[in-house]
């Protein structure tokens, strides 16, 4: 079960912590760009704020968590560089006197409840110096987004310096890349450069492909008129008809049925 921030009160038996495999060692800091924002513009961070608390006896510091508060990523106030405070706290929505208070994030979480990670991140945005908490899944697939986005574009150029060699100009269509053939614009992926170092005239050989259809194809559809002529004339002279002209009109059909026969082996063919 996944654990969002805005069905957590409602799932008071699975409010303690859920786990992921996190993979952010290492990583302190992160930023919302264009494409996060893009692709992730549903998130959403929970504000915390430091306030002195009495817990039992005693009074202390505690980062509380706004947990009715929700901040979308999109927001003004969340653009700038963040900075990870910490991994190894959690949060409870009930007290736990002498341990932590309810919706405190505290590494005491982690402690009580002998859990070996926590799935939420404490950051800090080092533009305004406020507090929030995140889910770490969210940073891994930002990670992740990144990482794809990053081997996309080195496929790329990869695919880009091979289709030079080749003769080709590649060009670029938003993140795509492209080629133009005789009658084709062909999408340059690294499938495509696996088809290509196997035969390195296959887009030529596509092209090919095409004239004989059209050719085919063009002489399917000169025969059409001659049809209908033969047509025309059945109706009127039936078995009037001369020989000459069911001679034409068989001759017409099997040179008919032979275009039909090719049009079917060079489209059963295309991709060979």
């Amino acid at each position: 079960m996944k654990f969002e921030f805005s069905t957590f009160k409602t799932v008071a038996s699975y409010s303690i912590l859920m786990l992921t495999n996190l993979y952010l060692s290492g990583q302190t800091k992160f930023s919302f760009d264009d494409e996060i924002l893009k692709k992730f513009d549903y998130q959403t961070l929970t504000p915390v704020k430091v306030k002195q608390v009495t817990d039992g006896s005693e009074k202390r510091n505690a980062y509380m968590i706004s947990i009715n508060e929700q901040i979308p990523i999109s927001s003004d106030e969340l653009k700038g560089s963040f900075t990870i405070v910490s991994n190894k706290m959690g949060f409870h929505d009930q007290d736990v006197s002498g341990h932590f208070l309810k919706y405190e994030l505290s590494e005491e979480v982690i402690k009580y409840y002998d859990l070996p990670e926590s799935n939420v991140l404490l950051v800090e945005n080092e533009n305004t110096k406020k507090l929030y908490v995140m889910e770490s899944s969210f940073l891994k697939n930002i990670n992740k987004e990144k990482e794809e986005k990053q081997k996309y574009e080195a496929d790329r150029e990869t695919v880009n310096r091979f289709m030079q060699s080749l003769g080709y100009k590649p060009y670029q269509i938003g993140e795509n890349l492209y080629v133009k053939t005789k009658y084709y614009r062909i999408w340059c992926t690294m499938a495509t450069l696996e088809v290509l170092q196997k035969d390195k005239d296959y887009l030529k050989k596509v092209d090919n492909w095409f004239e004989q259809q059209q050719s085919i194809r063009k002489q399917i559809i000169a025969t059409i008129p001659k049809f209908d002529h033969y047509v025309r004339l059945y109706r009127i002279q039936k078995n009037r008809m001369s020989k000459t002209d069911i001679s034409a009109w068989t001759s017409l059909t099997k040179s008919a049925n032979d275009l039909n026969k090719k049009q079917v082996e060079l489209t059963e063919s295309y991709g060979d």
